[in-house]
């Protein structure tokens, strides 16, 4: 993933927050509605959560949202503003140019 360093940021402020509040990464899965799972993949690093988790997170830690941003997370959250926006533009294309337009992306994305 692009911002995976962000993304490790992000959740070792969580991690640390939730800590300090002797609160379980299982006791903030219930708090907010999401598996441990969910909430151990955000600590890690390893997935970005949506911007509704994020903010539920926020405030079961008794903290707001820009304790846990860094500035890189503003350019993320373009990011993903603009995938959902190509998606949603593919879904109008024929299902020949969204194979055409994919593999292209594919290309771009997966070479070395």
């Amino acid at each position: 993933m692009i911002f995976n360093q962000e993304l490790c940021e992000v959740g070792k402020r969580i991690r640390e927050r939730r800590e300090e509040m002797n609160m379980t990464a299982s006791d903030l899965a219930v708090q907010i509605n999401v598996t441990p799972a969910t909430i151990s993949s955000i600590e890690n690093g390893q997935s970005a959560a949506k911007i509704s988790v994020f903010i539920a997170i926020a405030k079961a830690l008794k903290v707001s949202f820009d304790h846990f941003q860094p500035q890189e997370l503003d350019q993320y959250l373009a990011v993903s503003k603009e995938l959902t926006e190509v998606s949603s533009a593919l879904k109008s294309k024929s299902l020949l140019e969204q194979k055409i337009i994919m593999n292209a992306i594919s290309g771009m994305v997966y070479t070395k």
